[in-house]
């Protein structure tokens, strides 16, 4: 009996950005505003976490313009608990900065001091 479990990585951006990943068996799912993110995210998050489903993610990409659109009480709700861990990747304009800061105020709430 195995208990190997599968788990899948996804990729959430406008397509013509994260249509190359699919090259690498990511999975790529369409979004062109924050709000288009948000939803996909939710529904990925709910797959994952049904464990009907069959399909479970263990990390999900996001392209940082998006993101950093999104009411952030939402998307902290939506990227609570463990899984899938949600990373956040520069557009092809590159980082505006966004990931690199939310990353410092994580740190901040973790340790209790700025050390980034």
């Amino acid at each position: 009996m195995s208990t190997t479990n599968h788990y899948k990585i996804a990729i959430i951006g406008p397509n013509d950005t994260v249509s190359g990943f699919k090259a690498l068996g990511v999975d790529c799912f369409d979004a062109q505003n924050a709000e288009d993110a948000l939803n996909v995210l939710k529904k990925i998050k709910q797959q994952t976490l049904d464990s009907q489903s069959g399909t479970n993610y263990a990390i999900v990409c996001i392209i940082e313009d998006l993101v950093s659109s999104v009411e952030q009480s939402e998307y902290s709700k939506v990227v609570e608990g463990p899984l899938p861990a949600v990373v956040i990747l520069p557009g092809p304009e590159g980082s505006k900065g966004f990931a690199l800061n939310r990353l410092r105020k994580l740190a901040e709430q973790a340790v209790g001091s700025a050390i980034i």
